[in-house]
């Protein structure tokens, strides 16, 4: 059986990695105010969204074990059809844990 999402991680250098999870967290930018920035998960059927990404952490977790981990700069992530895709100029990638 498949996991129900992908995790598709795209850098300057095109899609660096995909990865097959049940959860995704990634790390919000705050808005202009300055509210807002902090940790959002995904799981399975999440509204499609586009989320500005600061810089922080991002994990992928796969029945309960971590599949992916590293640290993004800024970037985005969009969220459609349990495709969650971070477009990220640099990433700094713990790898497959």
């Amino acid at each position: 059986m498949s996991a129900p999402l992908t995790l598709k991680i795209v850098t300057p250098e095109g899609v660096d990695q995909s990865f097959d999870c049940d959860s995704v967290t990634l790390w919000m930018a705050p808005d202009s105010k300055g509210n807002g920035e902090g940790s959002i998960g995904i799981r399975k059927g999440h509204a499609e969204t586009v989320i500005a990404l600061g810089n922080g952490p991002l994990e992928a977790r796969s029945s309960g074990t971590t599949v992916f981990s590293g640290f993004s700069e800024g970037g985005f992530a969009t969220v459609r059809s349990d495709v969650i895709t971070v477009v990220t100029p640099h990433l700094n990638n713990s790898g497959n844990v």
